[in-house]
């Protein structure tokens, strides 16, 4: 009777932690988006709605043919669109997912944006992007949009001033164009932009799916037994979820994680590179285009600057819709999963560490990982 009992009650314990786990690491334990306090648009509808149409706006570009839909939306899905991958010129970064994208601090593969609206002026000047200078910008979207940011700006006396300064130079072409004013309107189009994509609901995935049984205590077919048996390698012997946290399987923090370095780029400092910069970046919380005091800006305020710490690290990226990727780590490393789990389980110490006279500046250890369990991990990983 006591051995009966015990299993009954180590069974029930289970079920508990299980369901936990399940609701954790699922779209239901998703809490609300914090908000942006330099972007003071961030919720209204007008920058919304104009955002979603400069996101597929290929005017927005000097050759009319980029919109930030290229690379971040594909067949009806806001997921990386990797067909034309990035080259030497763009250090090979790979396309980050904007899935959940509302929940970042900060941005691109080291950081140095640190805000959503900054992030999204950076393609748009880009070179290698859309190759736009911001007063092409700001004037195209003043003759295509007037409505809309006559609607937008009429909340802020400040906004409506500096488009009203845009409009009467665009008019007379009399003396240089309005510099702080342009760049007022330029940032109200990276605000807009991320009040966009800050607004796009988090589809479920076959993950939350399984998670949802796991809560409810429905019982899982064959395919999602499997990728529940990958959910527990993922937490458990992999230690995957140590910086894949979360809903959105990610801890919005850098990591160096020993990836290889590609002879092109040399050896990368990766977010210890941009620390100098980032507090006074031009489109910074700290800036004069942010529409937060300097007390909202924590984030800035207690940013970490070690040299340990941030030497070769990199974002640690959302899972969400991995497995529709085809470049894999901060330079396109690897092209498959399969890769990816490779090297975590070896674990090699990379090449930070000699450069600090210590072994390896890498977190990662070997995790001896069977290959049952490699392709059980997989499958999981597939299903986010």
């Amino acid at each position: 009777m006591i051995f009966w009992l015990l299993g009954i009650l180590i069974s029930s314990i289970t079920y508990a932690n299980d369901a936990a786990d399940a609701k954790y690491f699922s779209i239901m334990g998703l809490s609300s988006p914090p908000n942006d306090p330099s972007n003071g648009f961030q919720k209204d509808q007008d920058a919304i709605g104009l955002g979603r149409k400069l996101f597929f706006d290929s005017g927005m570009s000097a050759s009319k043919a980029v919109s930030c839909s290229t690379c971040h939306f594909t067949s009806g899905r806001y997921i990386a669109n990797e067909s034309i991958p990035a080259g030497s010129s763009r250090a090979f970064r790979s396309v980050m997912q904007i899935t959940g994208v509302a929940y970042n601090r900060f941005f691109f593969w080291d950081g140095r944006a640190d805000s959503l609206w900054a992030q999204s002026l950076g393609p748009i000047q880009n070179p290698d992007e859309h190759n736009f200078d911001r007063l092409s910008a700001v004037v195209h979207v003043a003759r295509k949009y007037p409505d809309e940011l006559d609607r937008i700006t009429s909340t802020s006396v400040k906004y409506q001033q500096h488009l009203n300064r845009v409009n009467s130079w665009m008019v007379s072409k009399n003396g240089s164009p309005p510099t702080v004013s342009i760049n007022f309107i330029f940032s109200l189009i990276g605000k807009s932009l991320a009040a966009f994509q800050t607004s796009l609901p988090i589809p479920p995935s076959r993950w939350d799916e399984v998670a949802k049984a796991k809560i409810t205590g429905t019982a899982l077919n064959n395919e999602q037994e499997k990728i529940w048996k990958g959910f527990k390698v993922f937490t458990g012997k992999a230690s995957c979820s140590n910086c894949h946290d979360g809903p959105l399987f990610t801890d919005f923090s850098f990591h160096n994680t020993a990836m290889p370095t590609r002879p092109e780029l040399g050896i990368e400092a990766g977010r210890y590179e941009v620390l100098p910069q980032i507090k006074g970046s031009e489109f910074s919380c700290y800036s004069l285009y942010s529409d937060a005091s300097k007390e909202e800006c924590r984030h800035l305020n207690y940013v970490n600057q070690t040299i340990d710490e941030n030497f070769g690290s990199f974002k640690t990226p959302t899972l969400r819709n991995v497995g529709t990727k085809s470049h894999f780590g901060h330079a396109s490393q690897f092209s498959s999963l399969q890769q990816m789990i490779e090297h975590y389980d070896r674990a090699p110490a990379g090449v930070h560490g000699r450069m600090l006279n210590t072994r390896t500046l890498s977190e990662l250890k070997p995790l001896g990982l069977s290959s049952e369990e490699k392709e059980e991990l997989l499958e999981f990983l597939k299903a986010l």
